[in-house]
């Protein structure tokens, strides 16, 4: 009889720790840790460094794919100033459901320094060329982004 109870009892063991386990990876401290918050700032801005941004690229991705290529510095200094605000929760996986996504890439001398991505004002991708690595937001705060990218293509289409 003891013998035939010694599987349960394992089992029982084996799903107690699994739940553990669990508990312990979706909790808050443990997904800040391994997900941390950072801005916009930080992730870009600060790693620019003293580099003299050349042009800014900016594409519209729904439906007609339009480009504006910013070389005024106050235009640049308008979009990067609207972003640094942006504070981030970082994601794993963004969802599906995007309806105005946006691409901006920023370049010095030629070279892409950074690419962004937004969707939706609501996550971000950004790319670091110059370490080849992609990072995922969610996007904290509410700031209404599309409309200060929009303007662009209002002033190119006048």
């Amino acid at each position: 009889m003891k013998k035939s109870l010694r599987p349960v009892v394992y089992g029982i063991l084996i799903i107690i720790v699994a739940i553990i386990i669990i508990s312990f990876f979706n909790s808050t401290g443990i997904k800040n840790r391994m997900f941390p918050n950072t801005t916009f700032k930080k992730e870009v801005i600060e790693k620019i460094e003293n580099k003299e941004i050349s042009s800014l690229l900016l594409m519209e991705w729904t439906g007609s794919e339009d480009v504006v290529i910013l070389k005024n510095r106050a235009d640049i200094d308008y979009i990067l100033d609207s972003l640094a605000p942006l504070k981030f929760k970082k994601v794993s996986k963004l969802p599906d459901t995007s309806k105005e996504t946006y691409y901006i890439i920023i370049k010095d001398q030629g070279k892409n320094i950074f690419s962004v991505s937004l969707y939706d004002s609501k996550y971000m991708i950004i790319t670091d060329f110059k370490k080849s690595s992609i990072q995922q937001y969610e996007i904290a705060n509410d700031v209404d982004l599309n409309n200060k990218i929009k303007k662009f293509w209002k002033a190119k289409n006048k």
